[in-house]
C-alpha cells in the first residue's frame, strides 16, 4: 500500500511539473489524478485550470493552438471528453455530469484529408452551471451562469442565464 502511495505522488508530481511548463497552470482539486484518466496538452497549447477534479477515465485534450480555462471547482464524473483546438472556457463551482463530450470543432467533411482540417468554434461554459449525464456541448455554444442542462441534451447555440435547457436540439425550458 505504501508502493502504491508513492508511486501515486511521484505520477501526479510528474504530470504537474509536465503540464505546468511555458507559463500555463494546472491545479487539482482532488489529491491525485486517476490513473484511467487523462490530460494532454500539446506544445503551442494554452490552458489555466484553478482547481479541477476529475472522476475515473475522463479525458482533458489540448491541442496546438487550443486555449482551455477552467475556473477552481470545476468536477468532471466518469467517462467525460473534451478537446479544445480554439477557445473552451468552464466557470468555476460547474459540475459536468458522467458520459459528457465537449467539442469546440467538427472536422471538415468537405475537405479532402478530413482528418486533419477543422472548423474550430468556442465554447463559454459560466460559473455554478450543472450539466447532467450524456450531454454533448458542441463549437460556438455559451451557456449563461447558474443553468442546469438535462440529460442527453445536444447543446449547440447561446443560452441565457438562470435556466433549465433541455432536449436534442436543446432548447431554454423554463427559468429557474
Amino acid at each position: 500500500m505504501k508502493m502504491i502511495r508513492t508511486f501515486t505522488f511521484i505520477y501526479r508530481a510528474w504530470i504537474q511539473h509536465r503540464l505546468n511548463r511555458n507559463g500555463n497552470f494546472l491545479k487539482f482539486k482532488n489529491k491525485t489524478l486517476p490513473f484511467s484518466s487523462q490530460i494532454d496538452c500539446e506544445n503551442g497549447a494554452k490552458y489555466k485550470i484553478e482547481g479541477l477534479i476529475l472522476r475515473d477515465r475522463c479525458s482533458v485534450r489540448v491541442r496546438k493552438g487550443g486555449n482551455l480555462n477552467i475556473g477552481d471547482n470545476v468536477a468532471f464524473n466518469n467517462n467525460c471528453i473534451l478537446t479544445c483546438r480554439g477557445e473552451i472556457t468552464i466557470g468555476a463551482d460547474t459540475n459536468i455530469g458522467p458520459n459528457c463530450a465537449i467539442f469546440d470543432h467538427d472536422h471538415d467533411y468537405m475537405s479532402k484529408n478530413r482528418m486533419d482540417n477543422y472548423k474550430i468554434g468556442s465554447i463559454m461554459i459560466g460559473k455554478n452551471v450543472w450539466i447532467g449525464a450524456n450531454v454533448t456541448i458542441l463549437k460556438n455554444s455559451v451557456i449563461g451562469d447558474n443553468c442546469v442542462v438535462g440529460a442527453g441534451s445536444v447543446v449547440r447555440g447561446e443560452y441565457h442565464s438562470n435556466t433549465l435547457i433541455v432536449g436534442n436540439p436543446a432548447v431554454e425550458k423554463k427559468v429557474i
